[in-house]
């Protein structure tokens, strides 16, 4: 299957918060891959495709906040979000980090506030669960970021 993306996408890393409309879910995530019309947030359990979401995101010490709709979602993984509603002023704050990680190599690493611990998905099968207990606990003790967990769970490795 082709990209279906619109718009260039640009390294990115802050940290956020998603909150589906529906049921007040909330997640705390890693916003990744920023571009003009969303952005993908890592998560272990992420939102349905077609869920609507409140994502709040801390970069540079300026928060944005935007209404968006779930368009792809990866248990385990995350969840790729466009942005709805954007007014002018979102747009040229999103235009403006844009701008900022074109021009400033590194500028995407600028680490955010701590994120909660994340929680592991049930694994398959009880072969996979010693692995998930050790990287969740790694995580509770902060030796391992969201990322972190997102990618060892995703390949199953140590």
């Amino acid at each position: 299957m082709g990209d279906r993306r619109e718009t260039k996408r640009h390294q990115f890393s802050a940290t956020a918060e998603v909150v589906d409309m529906g049921s007040g879910a909330s997640i705390s995530s890693r916003a990744a891959d920023l571009s003009e019309k969303g952005c993908y947030l890592d998560s272990l359990n992420p939102f349905v495709i077609g869920s609507n979401v409140k994502v709040r995101i801390f970069w540079a010490g300026v928060t944005f906040t935007c209404s968006a709709v779930v368009r792809d979602s990866q248990t385990g993984m995350g969840m790729g979000v466009a942005f709805t509603d954007l007014d002018d002023a979102q747009k040229a704050l999103i235009a403006s980090w844009i701008e900022k990680l074109d021009s400033s190599p590194g500028a995407n690493l600028t680490p955010g506030p701590p994120l909660e611990p994340a929680k592991p998905t049930p694994p398959p099968d009880g072969d996979d669960s010693l692995t998930v207990k050790l990287i969740d606990l790694l995580n509770k003790k902060g030796l391992l970021t969201s990322h972190d967990v997102t990618t060892l769970l995703r390949n199953r490795t140590l």
